[in-house]
């Protein structure tokens, strides 16, 4: 691949070369990081981090979030369907939703049904807006931890 960037960028031209590939790939690894943070953070409820004898596959698995990505989510696989990936990575992509269905009543109050989408998944910026201004780390100590609040990130609310 990079014998082939080089050969384009020769052929080209760097610039071009920069616009045709080098921005589409960052942004769609870009989005990529985005729908995996989200996949992991900025639920009403906070998720638990679980260590040491507090983990198990199943915690790890259900500390995951399903998120609808509207009409997204058909091209990228059914990449919505996260908790069920999480408890088993070997269903292919076109039984996740199968799947999900049939696990949600045996998931019980531990599976959290995913907010609808319109065809764009605009409401998703609300959230990850919100948990980037509050999840910013988990303790150091504890098997059972959250993420919290870094006030010197932002700025102290009481020093306002």
């Amino acid at each position: 691949m990079v014998a082939l960037l080089g050969y384009l960028s020769f052929v080209m031209g760097p610039i071009q070369l920069l616009k045709l590939y080098g921005v589409p790939y960052w942004l769609f690894v870009a989005w990529l990081d985005v729908v995996t943070y989200l996949h992991h953070h900025g639920h009403d409820d906070k998720l638990p981090w679980y260590r040491g004898q507090e983990w198990s596959y199943l915690r790890g698995g259900l500390t995951t979030l399903d998120r609808d990505y509207g009409w997204i989510n058909n091209i990228h696989h059914d990449i919505g369907t996260h908790v069920i990936h999480h408890l088993f990575p070997q269903i292919p992509h076109y039984h996740l939703i199968e799947a999900t269905e049939a696990a949600k009543p045996v998931l019980g109050k531990y599976y959290k049904e995913p907010k609808k989408s319109g065809p764009l998944p605009f409401h998703l910026l609300g959230v990850l807006l919100k948990s980037m201004k509050e999840d910013h780390y988990v303790s150091d100590s504890g098997d059972v931890v959250y993420y919290q609040r870094d006030p010197q990130l932002f700025g102290s609310e009481s020093s306002k």
